[in-house]
């Protein structure tokens, strides 16, 4: 987005379609934070919640949030001085 923005930073539209993905992709990931606490619900909005899941699972936004945190969370591939392994 940061690239998209630098090619065309006097272009109001572009800046104001740029903050609306921000924060659409906020809001995805306020959802997938909080979904785990979230309830399912029974009857029709059950089914409703479930697709809702796993669109938001296969989300680009998520998944790479998922994998950042995979990666930092990660062991180091060198310990350091005096560091044994976990």
């Amino acid at each position: 987005m940061r690239e998209i923005r630098e090619r065309q930073p006097w272009n109001p539209d572009v800046l104001t379609l740029l903050w609306e993905i921000k924060r659409m992709r906020s809001l995805l990931l306020r959802l997938d934070q909080v979904s785990c606490d979230l309830r399912r619900p029974t009857g029709l909005m059950g089914d409703i919640y479930d697709e809702l899941m796993q669109q938001i699972a296969v989300e680009p936004c998520v998944v790479e949030r998922k994998e950042w945190t995979a990666e930092i969370l990660e062991a180091p591939y060198k310990l350091r001085k005096g560091m044994g392994p976990r």
